[in-house]
């Protein structure tokens, strides 16, 4: 089972067991990887899309980076997880990644809706307008 911690007032620094068959049935929907010249910078994030509708969000992140953690004063620690995130969220995450100049962005459902796009074209294109049933 994979853990998510959950944060809120009654389960402040619980965790809680994720579903890990709910878990394991996701769908890649788009995905960021950070490009910084140092290494220790670097994370990325992907996104997955549950088959609930959920979309979610897993990270991982070097010592230095943004999801890094600081333990002392000379020591920070890499960092993977995953969070939730709702539609519209979702939605301000891709353009403000879209947009990241030292990264690359990838928009998944994006890709496979033009894919789909140019094969109906090609399938208009060899088929002639007296040949279809309409």
């Amino acid at each position: 089972m994979g853990i998510i911690k959950i944060g809120g007032e009654g389960m402040k620094g619980r965790l809680y067991k994720m579903d890990k068959r709910k878990y394991q049935t996701k769908t890649l929907i788009a995905e960021y990887h950070d490009l910084c010249r140092h290494d220790d910078f670097r994370f990325s994030e992907t996104a997955y899309k549950l088959n609930d509708g959920t979309i979610i969000i897993e990270y991982d992140g070097k010592e230095y980076s943004l999801y890094g953690v600081r333990i002392g004063f000379a020591t920070c620690i890499p960092r993977k997880g995953i969070f939730s995130i709702d539609e519209s969220d979702f939605n301000m995450w891709k353009n403000i990644r879209r947009d990241e100049n030292n990264g690359y962005f990838i928009d998944w459902e994006e890709e496979i809706e033009d894919l789909m796009n140019d094969e109906h074209e090609n399938v208009l294109k060899c088929v002639g307008e007296n040949e279809l049933p309409f």
